[in-house]
């Protein structure tokens, strides 16, 4: 149906309720009263109004009106609906990238496209104060033209679309965006309402639900759009109220709904439980590009950073929306900027396009070949390599945005006071975020290169996480002699075996990311490699050596050199490092690059004692705990991970020392980022052991939010602690 609302009765009763009231109206000039007094008379009161709002269009800029709506506006509804008006400068970033390759739309009655309208239709869904459609409005109102200023107006004013399911916005959005076109409002003055054949109407922004929205719908009324701007709803899956969940629930599950366009990405248990970190400006935006933007469109989304690797992002960095691929031309990465300063998030803009795929259909997107095309269709997609999300295979440009340093003539010129050093708004436009914003061209990979949907990381951290290691790298233990040394509980009490010599012992299907799953029990008769502790072993445990020395002929037969030395029962792989308080350890054989902290286990039998290491693991050992988890935190993340797929040659013995050397590891230095670092790995290996109470199969098939979330939080601090790293080196 089409969304309508009588604005104008609304904005009476509230003008009435002022003038009853004397309530205050704020002014965003600074040239106005700020409230009209009690004693005033009514006429006064309204000739008082007429004024400020007169003194408001001649002198307010278009995010100007976003100040007045954070008025109107509690913070308490604010977080409740996700609802963070877009700053002037992200809003015109935002159009300036959707223009980026230098393709301005014609505003002419001859204009091409693949809809019936005679402009481009530029469409918010969900357009709060109305910064980007002011954005986009100031930018089609200054291509200028031939034609008469009241005719481009009307064209202007056709293609700025909106609509927003809150009246106050939707009123805001119509004002920022008459403000916007300023100068051609007075270039028309004078002009008749009509102007030849086209009739200057007010924007077309309406009151509607993006939920709901579909080409049909005002204001786009049959058509699709052709630049999509859009800043969603930054609210997660928990704080939505149950009647809200039940909605969402059964849109997703509809059968009249297909995938693409789900409100909620998931399906069976996960659909009914959803999970509490998940972000829905997610599932918003993949609905509205879905719906609203036709083949070949462009869109710029405002998003939370974290969505480039957290798991709440994975199905934007996936390219298939129905029969449809996305590609992203474009991030703009704000970094610990906060162009939102009421959100606690990173924010990110993304530039993207939306394409058809040949040979493939989904029902309900689009329409499916015709019979005679089908065939060959099928046969030229099945051979066709997979739809990727990045323009090329280099990754998505990417620049990121980050503050100036001073100079040495600045800081010195400085006296520190905020009267002499006002502080900047970089965001207030996009002349004063590139005067005040530093920014450094990079690239976006897929950590798996395989999987488009893997997190993405900047190619330039990747490259500084290669470099000479200077981490000593160690192997577990080697013996040789399966049979000899490993135990079971029924040898171990049978024999009488002291426990001194009994360790939990470490194979690769131990190693579990951030913990372990398990362990085995080891004889380790020996401190160090060489030890020739055969007399001390004896006197101090006889059972043990009694039970070595029934087996001294297998022992001897052993057949590499490096048992040689020392008495019979030798091992190697033996030293002070093995004894470390703390070891960051994995397998060594395949490709598995699970890295864990250990330190000591409980076990049933020998109490509380400390892991060994096997002969498939290697390990780095050390006595700081807070170093260690710092460790496993680097190696673990995705920058890391991604060069761990680069340089590893795919073979058995995929993650051997010489592989893991070739990482850079920045040496602990107890500094602010690499203690957060610590602590969020220290955070991870809490998560493990509540989720080991299964088989190994069913581990591993897991999903585990909490531990997603964290681990997204590693991949962010990493990346930007190389990346800092980088430009300060």
């Amino acid at each position: 149906m089409p969304f309508e609302s009588d604005f104008e009765s609304v904005h009476a009763h509230v003008r009435s309720r002022m003038r009853n009231s004397g309530s205050t109206m704020g002014s965003t000039s600074g040239s106005t009263p700020e409230s009209i007094p009690e004693s005033t008379s009514e006429s006064t009161r309204d000739d008082t109004f007429e004024s400020l709002a007169a003194d408001f269009v001649e002198s307010a800029s278009p995010y100007d009106v976003a100040r007045l709506h954070r008025k109107c506006v509690s913070p308490a509804a604010r977080r409740v609906f996700g609802r963070y008006d877009t700053p002037g400068g992200v809003a015109e970033l935002a159009v300036d990238t959707l223009f980026e390759d230098g393709k301005e739309p014609e505003l002419t009655s001859e204009t091409a496209g693949p809809t019936d309208s005679t402009t481009p239709i530029v469409l918010d869904p969900g357009c709060g104060a109305g910064a980007f459609l002011a954005a986009a409005a100031a930018r089609l109102a200054s291509t200028g033209g031939p034609e008469p200023p009241a005719d481009r107006l009307a064209s202007v004013l056709d293609s700025v679309r909106g609509f927003d399911s809150s009246p106050s916005a939707v009123r805001a959005s119509r004002l920022a965006a008459l403000l916007a076109v300023r100068p051609l409002l007075d270039a028309a003055e004078g002009h008749a309402a009509v102007c030849g054949d086209r009739e200057i109407t007010a924007p077309n922004i309406v009151l509607g639900d993006a939920a709901l929205a579909t080409p049909e719908t005002a204001p786009l009324n049959g058509e699709r759009a052709d630049y999509l701007l859009m800043n969603p709803p930054w609210i997660t899956w928990d704080t939505l109220s149950e009647r809200v969940k039940e909605r969402w629930r059964v849109e997703s599950d509809s059968e009249r709904t297909p995938d693409a366009a789900a409100l909620f990405d998931h399906s069976g248990l996960d659909a009914r439980l959803g999970f509490a970190n998940d972000d829905l400006s997610v599932p918003y935006a993949i609905r509205c590009l879905h719906r609203l933007l036709r083949d070949g469109g462009r869109a710029s989304l405002v998003l939370k950073r974290d969505l480039l690797t957290g798991p709440a992002g994975k199905r934007l960095r996936n390219p298939e929306i129905g029969d449809r691929t996305v590609t992203y031309d474009r991030v703009h990465d704000f970094g610990p900027l906060a162009p939102f300063p009421e959100v606690d998030a990173e924010t990110a803009l993304f530039g993207c396009r939306i394409t058809p795929d040949e040979g493939r259909s989904d029902e309900g997107t689009a329409a499916s070949p015709s019979p005679s095309s089908s065939s060959s269709s099928s046969s030229s997609s099945s051979s066709s390599p997979p739809p990727s999300p990045f323009p090329d295979a280099d990754g998505v440009p990417t620049t990121r945005w980050r503050r100036e340093e001073p100079t040495d003539t600045e800081a010195e010129d400085s006296d520190g006071s905020a009267e002499s050093n006002p502080p900047l708004e970089p965001f207030s436009s996009l002349a004063a975020m590139r005067d005040s914003l530093a920014t450094t061209d990079t690239r976006l990979v897929a950590t798996d290169p395989e999987t488009p949907s893997s997190p993405w990381i900047r190619a330039d951290a990747e490259r500084r996480a290669l470099g000479s290691c200077t981490y000593r790298i160690r192997h577990g233990v080697k013996d040789d002699a399966k049979a000899v040394y490993a135990l079971d509980r029924e040898t171990i009490e049978r024999r009488g075996l002291e426990p001194d010599h009994v360790y939990p012992y470490l194979k690769s299907k131990h190693i579990v990311k951030y913990g372990l799953f398990g362990h085995d029990l080891q004889l380790v008769p020996q401190r160090g490699m060489n030890d020739d502790n055969e007399d001390e072993l004896r006197r101090n445990a006889p059972a043990t050596y009694a039970y070595l020395r029934d087996h001294r002929d297998r022992l001897l037969e052993r057949g590499s050199s490096w048992f040689d030395d020392g008495p019979f029962y030798s091992l190697f792989g033996l030293g002070p490092y093995t004894w470390a308080d703390y070891k960051v350890v994995w397998c060594r054989l395949g490709f598995k690059p699970h890295f864990a902290v250990v330190s000591t286990v409980a076990d049933p039998l020998l109490g509380e004692k400390q892991v060994v290491p096997g002969d498939h693991c290697m390990f780095v050992g050390t006595d700081d705990e807070r170093e260690a988890h710092y460790l496993c935190a680097l190696l673990n993340s995705a920058p890391y991970q991604r060069c761990l797929r680069d340089i590893s040659s795919g073979g058995k013995s995929s993650l051997s020392k010489s592989t893991v050397e070739r990482l850079a590891l920045p040496d602990w230095r107890e500094t602010e980022p690499q203690r957060r670092v610590a602590s969020l790995s220290k955070r991870a290996h809490e998560i493990v052991p509540e989720h080991v109470d299964c088989s190994k199969r069913a581990y591993n098939r897991k999903t585990i939010p909490e531990l997603a979330a964290v681990q997204s939080r590693i991949d962010r601090e990493v990346e930007s602690l190389l990346v800092d790293l980088a430009e300060t080196s």
